[in-house]
């Protein structure tokens, strides 16, 4: 699998685009459903416009640091996360997230060192996605000798595990998967991960999926 950084960076413009597309809509919608006359807001309506614009907020933030170039303390990265999930899954459906120590949140971060905060937001995108039906995300970070951290998705008790395996073929780049917008961000986080001196794996288990990175710990 090839991709120049241009069609990379296509591609992840692209996937912005589609997270955003819904949320933005839906407020496109709502004011349409008002018209020229404020008498139609109805709160129904507002409530609409409201939860959707909130969302495309929660979302823009979350990506802005996942793709962009903004540092993040660990204290940041929980609220994106939890913004995130809470405008994915919606009010009748939340995702649970556990999450590790503060202590251990510091050595992952040294330990991957500048590229920490886009490198975790990453994980956990790609393990949310890795997981349809995913109903809780468990954070553990493993510092024992190399740093690994992994974030395990998994579906609601009951439910048979579909994990996507297109985005397993491009996170690892072992060849033979065809980028898309889909697809492209999975590629974007193992390509991140091996920059950074570390491992990518993907793991189906009996209840959901593992998303593990491992890198070198700090000296």
């Amino acid at each position: 699998m090839s991709v120049s950084d241009l069609e990379l960076a296509q591609l992840l413009c692209t996937r912005l685009c589609h997270d955003l597309a819904g949320p933005i809509g839906a407020v496109a919608a709502g004011v349409e459903l008002i018209g020229d006359d404020p008498a139609m807001a109805d709160a129904e309506t507002i409530g609409l416009i409201g939860d959707s614009s909130s969302a495309a907020s929660r979302k823009l933030k979350f990506m802005r640091a996942a793709l962009g170039l903004a540092q993040n303390s660990s204290g940041d990265l929980k609220t994106l996360v939890d913004g995130y999930v809470a405008s994915a899954s919606g009010p009748s459906a939340q995702i649970g997230v556990t999450w590790p120590s503060s202590a251990a949140f510091d050595k992952a971060s040294r330990a991957f060192g500048s590229s920490w905060s886009q490198a975790f937001l990453n994980l956990f995108l790609l393990a949310l996605e890795a997981q349809p039906g995913c109903r809780a995300l468990d954070v553990a970070i493993d510092t024992a000798a190399a740093v690994t951290v992994t974030i395990t998705a998994r579906t609601a008790p009951g439910r048979t595990v579909n994990s996507r395996e297109d985005l397993r073929a491009a996170a690892v780049a072992d060849g033979g998967a065809e980028l898309s917008a889909k697809t492209v961000q999975a590629y974007f986080t193992g390509r991140m991960i091996r920059a950074a001196g570390g491992t990518l794996t993907l793991s189906l288990l009996t209840d959901g999926v593992s998303v593990a990175a491992a890198v070198p710990a700090a000296p």
